[in-house]
């Protein structure tokens, strides 16, 4: 009897599936929001500007630490709060930039490092990262 043919008399039994698929996840466990692939890169310049009343505030430098096609990770010497809204400009070695408005979501202790969320997926920049990536190095 072939390989095939002993495959085909396996019967499944219904209750296997709901112990594997059907198990709770705690909420630990569903409190990780990252999904997408973050990266680390030094070849890419990054800058921010706040969103003012009626105006964009100037240009400020910033470390990028990670990034993904849904946020990313800054090093900032300015003071930004949780929910300030922001465009961060990306440039990349090859002059390729990417200007995404994004939001502040989080403020390390040491109160220079922040997480940003953008406003919306970016598959452009997720599809641009991966493949002008040199040396992979994933967070």
């Amino acid at each position: 009897m072939s390989d095939q043919e002993n495959s085909n008399d396996v019967d499944f039994d219904d209750d296997d599936d709901d112990e594997i698929f059907g198990a709770l996840i705690t909420d630990e466990q569903s409190d990780n929001h990252r999904s997408a692939v973050r990266y680390v890169r030094d070849d890419i310049s990054a800058s921010l500007q706040k969103h003012g009343l009626f105006k964009l505030s100037k240009k400020t430098d910033v470390k990028l630490l990670d990034i993904s096609s849904k946020g990313a990770a800054i090093e900032c010497e300015k003071k930004l709060k949780l929910n300030d809204k922001i465009i961060l400009e990306l440039i990349f070695a090859d002059f390729q930039e990417f200007a995404i408005e994004a939001k502040i979501v989080y403020q390390a202790e040491n109160k220079k490092q922040y997480g940003i969320k953008f406003d919306r997926y970016n598959h452009e920049l997720g599809d641009y990262l991966l493949s002008s990536q040199n040396d992979l190095i994933f967070k």
